[in-house]
Protein backbone atom coordinates (compact mmCIF):
# COMPACT_ATOMS: atom_id res chain seq x y z
CA UNK A 1 0.00 0.00 0.00
CA UNK A 2 2.85 1.99 0.66
CA UNK A 3 4.32 1.23 -2.33
CA UNK A 4 1.24 2.41 -4.33
CA UNK A 5 0.75 5.96 -2.93
CA UNK A 6 4.62 6.39 -3.51
CA UNK A 7 3.96 5.40 -6.54
CA UNK A 8 1.21 7.92 -6.99
CA UNK A 9 2.75 10.98 -5.25
CA UNK A 10 5.99 10.14 -7.79
CA UNK A 11 3.82 10.42 -10.78
CA UNK A 12 1.90 13.57 -9.77
CA UNK A 13 4.75 15.07 -9.07
CA UNK A 14 6.50 14.09 -12.45
CA UNK A 15 3.29 15.51 -14.16
CA UNK A 16 3.93 19.05 -12.25
CA UNK A 17 7.44 18.93 -13.08
CA UNK A 18 6.78 18.23 -16.84
CA UNK A 19 3.86 21.15 -16.97
CA UNK A 20 6.12 23.53 -14.90
CA UNK A 21 9.10 22.83 -17.49
CA UNK A 22 6.75 23.14 -20.59
CA UNK A 23 5.07 26.65 -19.34
CA UNK A 24 8.15 28.03 -18.00
CA UNK A 25 9.54 27.33 -22.02
CA UNK A 26 6.22 28.78 -23.52
CA UNK A 27 6.16 32.01 -21.39
CA UNK A 28 9.48 33.20 -22.90
CA UNK A 29 8.58 32.60 -26.38
CA UNK A 30 5.05 34.34 -26.08
CA UNK A 31 7.33 37.32 -24.74
CA UNK A 32 9.80 37.28 -27.21
CA UNK A 33 6.37 37.12 -29.85
CA UNK A 34 4.65 39.98 -28.15
CA UNK A 35 8.51 42.42 -28.32
CA UNK A 36 8.94 41.14 -31.57
CA UNK A 37 5.34 42.24 -32.75
CA UNK A 38 5.68 45.80 -30.65
CA UNK A 39 9.13 46.10 -32.42
CA UNK A 40 7.34 45.27 -36.01
CA UNK A 41 5.06 48.57 -35.39
CA UNK A 42 7.31 50.49 -33.83
CA UNK A 43 9.35 50.43 -36.85
CA UNK A 44 6.67 50.72 -39.09
CA UNK A 45 4.85 54.14 -37.74
CA UNK A 46 9.01 55.45 -37.95
CA UNK A 47 8.94 54.71 -41.38
CA UNK A 48 5.11 55.78 -42.09
CA UNK A 49 6.32 58.75 -40.05
CA UNK A 50 9.41 59.44 -42.12
CA UNK A 51 7.26 59.00 -45.45
CA UNK A 52 4.61 61.66 -44.68
CA UNK A 53 7.94 64.13 -43.78
CA UNK A 54 9.59 63.57 -46.79
CA UNK A 55 6.43 63.86 -49.22
CA UNK A 56 6.73 67.31 -47.36
CA UNK A 57 8.87 68.20 -50.16
CA UNK A 58 6.80 67.12 -53.09
CA UNK A 59 5.54 70.42 -54.23
CA UNK A 60 2.23 71.01 -56.04
CA UNK A 61 0.67 73.59 -57.20
CA UNK A 62 1.83 77.07 -57.82
CA UNK A 63 5.62 77.02 -56.54
CA UNK A 64 7.07 79.88 -55.09
CA UNK A 65 11.01 78.92 -54.62
CA UNK A 66 11.80 82.09 -53.49
CA UNK A 67 9.87 81.30 -50.28
CA UNK A 68 11.34 77.44 -50.09
CA UNK A 69 14.95 79.16 -50.34
CA UNK A 70 14.59 79.55 -46.25
CA UNK A 71 18.14 80.68 -45.69
CA UNK A 72 18.01 83.31 -48.43
CA UNK A 73 21.35 82.05 -50.20
CA UNK A 74 19.80 81.56 -53.39
CA UNK A 75 20.43 77.88 -53.76
CA UNK A 76 17.89 74.83 -53.00
CA UNK A 77 18.09 71.33 -52.80
CA UNK A 78 16.51 69.75 -55.78
CA UNK A 79 15.85 66.29 -57.79
CA UNK A 80 17.65 65.84 -60.67
CA UNK A 81 14.53 63.34 -62.22
CA UNK A 82 11.07 64.65 -60.01
CA UNK A 83 12.48 68.34 -60.08
CA UNK A 84 9.47 69.37 -58.09
CA UNK A 85 10.78 67.54 -54.71
CA UNK A 86 12.45 70.23 -53.58
CA UNK A 87 14.09 71.47 -49.97
CA UNK A 88 16.10 74.06 -48.68
CA UNK A 89 18.17 71.27 -47.19
CA UNK A 90 20.02 68.18 -48.26
CA UNK A 91 17.88 65.11 -48.28
CA UNK A 92 16.70 62.19 -50.52
CA UNK A 93 14.11 61.97 -53.23
CA UNK A 94 11.01 60.57 -51.57
CA UNK A 95 9.44 59.98 -55.23
CA UNK A 96 12.80 57.80 -56.89
CA UNK A 97 15.51 57.90 -54.21
CA UNK A 98 17.64 59.92 -55.61
CA UNK A 99 19.87 62.49 -53.60
CA UNK A 100 18.78 66.29 -53.46
CA UNK A 101 21.21 68.26 -55.57
CA UNK A 102 22.34 71.52 -54.96
CA UNK A 103 21.40 74.47 -57.49
CA UNK A 104 20.77 78.00 -57.97
CA UNK A 105 17.15 79.04 -57.20
CA UNK A 106 17.04 80.45 -61.11
CA UNK A 107 18.17 77.43 -62.53
CA UNK A 108 15.81 75.59 -60.47
CA UNK A 109 12.88 78.21 -61.96
CA UNK A 110 14.15 76.81 -65.33
CA UNK A 111 13.92 73.39 -64.61
CA UNK A 112 10.26 73.60 -63.39
CA UNK A 113 9.33 76.23 -66.45
CA UNK A 114 10.60 73.07 -69.02
CA UNK A 115 8.84 70.08 -67.72
CA UNK A 116 5.52 72.85 -67.31
CA UNK A 117 5.08 73.63 -63.82
CA UNK A 118 3.32 76.62 -62.32
CA UNK A 119 5.56 79.26 -60.80
CA UNK A 120 5.15 82.72 -58.20
CA UNK A 121 7.30 84.82 -57.27
CA UNK A 122 6.84 86.74 -54.12
CA UNK A 123 3.54 86.94 -54.45
CA UNK A 124 3.41 88.05 -57.92
CA UNK A 125 2.24 85.74 -60.86
CA UNK A 126 2.59 86.44 -64.68
CA UNK A 127 0.27 84.62 -67.17
CA UNK A 128 1.46 83.07 -69.97
CA UNK A 129 -0.27 82.70 -73.40
CA UNK A 130 -1.52 78.82 -72.21
CA UNK A 131 -2.63 80.72 -69.04
CA UNK A 132 -0.14 78.97 -66.75
CA UNK A 133 1.36 81.04 -64.28
CA UNK A 134 5.29 81.63 -64.89
CA UNK A 135 8.08 83.93 -64.79
CA UNK A 136 10.24 85.72 -67.03
CA UNK A 137 12.98 83.22 -66.65
CA UNK A 138 11.03 80.66 -69.28
CA UNK A 139 13.75 79.23 -71.81
CA UNK A 140 11.92 79.15 -74.92
CA UNK A 141 13.46 76.60 -77.05
CA UNK A 142 14.14 72.93 -75.90
CA UNK A 143 16.84 71.99 -78.89
CA UNK A 144 20.16 74.06 -79.50
CA UNK A 145 19.97 76.32 -82.29
CA UNK A 146 24.22 75.72 -82.79
CA UNK A 147 23.97 71.65 -82.41
CA UNK A 148 20.27 70.67 -82.39
CA UNK A 149 20.74 68.53 -79.36
CA UNK A 150 18.56 69.25 -76.39
CA UNK A 151 18.86 72.11 -73.74
CA UNK A 152 20.78 72.20 -70.39
CA UNK A 153 18.87 74.52 -68.47
CA UNK A 154 22.27 74.77 -66.38
CA UNK A 155 24.09 76.50 -69.54
CA UNK A 156 24.01 80.04 -69.74
CA UNK A 157 21.24 81.51 -72.05
CA UNK A 158 21.07 84.54 -74.63
CA UNK A 159 18.32 86.82 -74.63
CA UNK A 160 17.05 87.49 -78.63
CA UNK A 161 13.86 89.13 -79.86
CA UNK A 162 12.43 89.31 -76.85
CA UNK A 163 12.79 85.61 -75.96
CA UNK A 164 15.72 83.73 -74.11
CA UNK A 165 17.43 81.37 -76.12
CA UNK A 166 18.59 78.09 -74.26
CA UNK A 167 21.27 76.12 -75.09
CA UNK A 168 22.98 72.29 -75.03
CA UNK A 169 26.45 73.21 -73.08
CA UNK A 170 28.50 76.18 -72.46
CA UNK A 171 30.26 77.88 -75.92
CA UNK A 172 27.27 77.49 -77.87
CA UNK A 173 25.94 80.77 -76.90
CA UNK A 174 28.96 82.17 -77.49
CA UNK A 175 28.70 81.41 -80.62
CA UNK A 176 25.08 81.99 -81.55
CA UNK A 177 25.89 85.24 -80.28
CA UNK A 178 28.53 85.76 -83.38
CA UNK A 179 25.83 85.48 -85.64
CA UNK A 180 22.04 84.45 -83.90
CA UNK A 181 20.02 84.90 -87.26
CA UNK A 182 21.86 82.12 -88.96
CA UNK A 183 21.42 79.83 -85.89
CA UNK A 184 17.93 80.57 -85.07
CA UNK A 185 16.87 79.61 -88.35
CA UNK A 186 18.03 76.20 -87.62
CA UNK A 187 15.17 76.37 -84.94
CA UNK A 188 11.23 75.62 -85.75
CA UNK A 189 8.69 77.91 -85.36
CA UNK A 190 7.81 76.47 -81.43
CA UNK A 191 11.96 76.11 -81.07
CA UNK A 192 11.32 72.87 -80.39
CA UNK A 193 12.73 71.25 -83.57
CA UNK A 194 16.14 71.40 -85.71
CA UNK A 195 15.58 71.79 -88.82
CA UNK A 196 18.68 72.61 -90.17
CA UNK A 197 19.99 71.07 -92.89
CA UNK A 198 23.57 69.32 -93.08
Amino acid sequence: MFKKNKLIVFIIIATLAVSFVSYAQEKPMQMHDSTKSKMKMHMMKEMQDKKEDATGIVRKGSIDLNELDVNKDGKIFQCPMEVNVISDSKGECPECGMKLREISVTDAKAKLLKRGFELKESGKEEKSESGKEQTSLQIWNTVCPVQGAEVDTETPTVEYKGKVIGFCCPGCDAKFKKDPEKYIKNLSDDGTKFIATK
